[in-house]
């Protein structure tokens, strides 16, 4: 299975990251947002017309092919999906996009870089709720039992890969959101993964992962304007890095529908002080959806595919100041780029 998003030479991996944009692009101000043009983003990374999704511009270079749609936040890179904190704009005949999505999201993504953090020595698995908390309820399942049983699963395949696994919750009893963080925030050398299962609309479906809304940014989940006094944190790089590595392995292993690598401003996520994630491994809403994620196999599947996503993210974007064991494919070949190959058509709160 071939992979892309490899990264670039080490000693470019290790700059900070400091856009040309900020020293040779243009800026200007569209409705009190600082935005670029996307004609000096193409021309920054090389990237050349490609056919892409119907209805949107596309462009690449190599094996990446981005897309996006003016007036839309919507931005794919390979056919995942992206949420932006800004639409894209047309100005003057010129599509533009957000200096903070840049720096935020499409260049950690496109040039994925070693983190200031060692090599990834544990990982803490929060299965979300718990106790007299069911989280969503179906007749198929309760949405705190599959939180446990995926991160258990999860649990045991990292520890076979050579990581420490510590589990904010190991049972069916009720942790404060406030407890898991202060957990996660006392293991140094890991990241956070916070497993959940979705609820909506009868029909909705599918799978999505959350990140911290960067600091300045909205959260379309917010419940008041406390976003704008809301920090964002030091990992927001690590974050979308360790996102892109888990949600792309999940749709790809799953075939659910893509709902996008978001942001938000979770109270799990806002004071972590690790790489941290927010995973939603489908709908118990859904009926169909949820009596498959209640099986066995299933939860094994969205396991395997967390764990080879944390595994490509500690290979790719960590330092390599210590081996640990490869997650490997089906035909044994090592997985080490942050997002899988996916060109074509691609299909609250907590």
């Amino acid at each position: 299975m071939r992979y892309v998003l490899t990264m670039l030479l080490a000693l470019l991996m290790c700059q900070p990251m400091v856009l040309c944009a900020q020293g040779k692009w243009m800026l200007s101000d569209v409705e009190g947002v600082e935005y670029v043009k996307l004609s000096d983003v193409w021309r920054f990374y090389r990237f050349t017309p490609k056919t892409g999704r119907p209805g949107c511009v596309s462009y690449g270079s190599g094996k990446h092919v981005v897309s996006l749609k003016e007036g839309q936040q919507d931005f794919y890179v390979n056919n995942y999906r992206y949420v932006l904190s800004h639409p894209v704009r047309e100005v003057g005949g010129e599509l533009m996009i957000s200096s903070v999505d840049m720096r935020k999201l499409v260049d950690p993504v496109l040039r994925p870089r070693f983190s200031p953090q060692n090599r990834l020595r544990t990982v803490v698995l929060d299965p979300g709720h718990g106790g007299h908390d069911a989280g969503a309820v179906s007749a198929y399942a309760k949405e705190k039992d599959l939180n446990l049983a995926v991160a258990r699963k999860l649990g045991r395949m990292l520890e076979n890969q050579g990581y420490r696994v510590v589990m904010t919750r190991d049972g069916d009893y009720f942790l404060t959101l406030q407890q898991r963080v202060a957990i996660a925030n006392s293991v140094p050398d890991s990241v956070f993964v916070s497993i959940h299962h979705n609820s909506g609309r009868r029909a909705a479906s599918g799978i999505e992962t959350f990140t911290l809304a960067p600091q300045g940014t909205t959260s379309p989940f917010a419940r008041s304007h406390r976003f704008d006094e809301l920090a964002g944190n030091n990992q927001d790089s690590e974050n979308i890095a360790l996102a892109t590595a888990v949600h792309s392995r999940a749709i790809l292993g799953s075939g659910a529908v893509d709902r996008g690598i978001q942001r938000a401003r979770f109270s799990v996520l806002c004071t972590i002080k690790r790489p941290a994630i927010l995973f939603e491994g489908g709908f118990v809403s859904n009926p169909e959806e949820c009596r498959k994620m209640a099986t066995s196999s299933y939860q094994n599947m969205l396991a395997h595919s967390i764990c080879q996503g944390i595994v490509a993210y500690n290979n790719t974007v960590c330092k390599p100041t210590r081996k640990v064991a490869s997650a490997t494919s089906e035909a044994g070949r090592v997985r080490t780029s942050i997002s899988g190959a996916r060109v074509g058509s691609s299909s609250r709160k907590k």
